[in-house]
């Protein structure tokens, strides 16, 4: 009898954690840096975070900042989360995934 060759599943994620602050403390405050249209995926951050939120909900890790900057990070968290995800995880990866495959990057003209 063979055994097929399985790849291990990723580790599950713990994903975003709310904490508390003191009141009255400092505290960071992350903003946009570069709009949508300047990051290899463009896809605005909030849906980023909300794909993040729902891998984090079934145990698996995608990171944000990431998938915003790493075309094939992006790709193959997208792409597993369409086939293996359930609920409306496999629905955003979709949209996501239309996004990344319209936004790829052009090939720049060559100077005369």
């Amino acid at each position: 009898m063979t055994f097929r060759h399985r790849r291990p599943l990723p580790l599950p994620s713990f994903g975003p954690r709310r904490i508390t602050c003191a009141q009255g403390s400092e505290r960071v405050v992350i903003s946009e840096t570069f709009a949508s249209d300047d990051r290899p995926v463009q896809v605005e951050l909030p849906s980023l975070e909300r794909f993040s939120a729902l891998m984090a909900a079934q145990g698996w890790p995608a990171h944000v900042s990431r998938m915003a900057y790493d075309r094939i990070y992006a790709g193959e968290r997208l792409g597993f989360a369409k086939r293996v995800g359930r609920g409306e995880l496999p629905v955003l990866a979709r949209q996501l995934i239309q996004c990344w495959r319209a936004n790829r990057a052009q090939p720049e003209a060559q100077p005369r």
